[in-house]
């Protein structure tokens, strides 16, 4: 009998999860060439969360590249990048997992400065193919 409840509990989780994602097609272009064009790496989305809105899009394609803060290192293994836009900040984690062969990026959303971080995309980086353009 608890076996069968731990498996239903963990069924629930597993749907929670993924209800709260949606497939990495709905990345939108404006923020896979933002990651791509701060990070010099291709950006291939694995995760688009439902928190980023349609003014996330517009204030993220309409910020250049050259507002975003320099590459700030947490430890050997993270990298990350801020913009801040009013009381609104943005941050791109880079964590670099000690099995993986390619870093993991996640675009960050802070609302207010106390807020809790809300995820809007995360993928894997891998290095720009010879011949490809940017």
């Amino acid at each position: 009998m608890k076996s069968r409840l731990f498996l239903a509990a963990l069924c629930l989780f597993g749907i929670t999860a993924r209800a709260q994602t949606k497939p990495a097609t709905t990345t939108p272009p404006a923020v896979v060439s933002l990651i791509e064009g701060i990070t010099d790496k291709q950006f291939m989305p694995d995760t688009a969360f439902v928190a980023l809105s349609k003014q996330d899009e517009a204030q993220l394609a309409k910020e250049p590249v050259a507002n975003w803060g320099l590459a700030q290192e947490s430890g050997g293994s993270m990298t990350y990048y801020n913009l801040v836009i009013g009381t609104l900040s943005y941050q791109l984690v880079i964590t670099r997992p000690p099995k993986s062969a390619y870093p993991i990026a996640t675009l960050l959303r802070y609302s207010t400065p106390k807020s809790k971080p809300e995820p809007l995309a995360r993928g894997t980086l891998r290095p720009v193919e010879a011949g490809k353009p940017k």
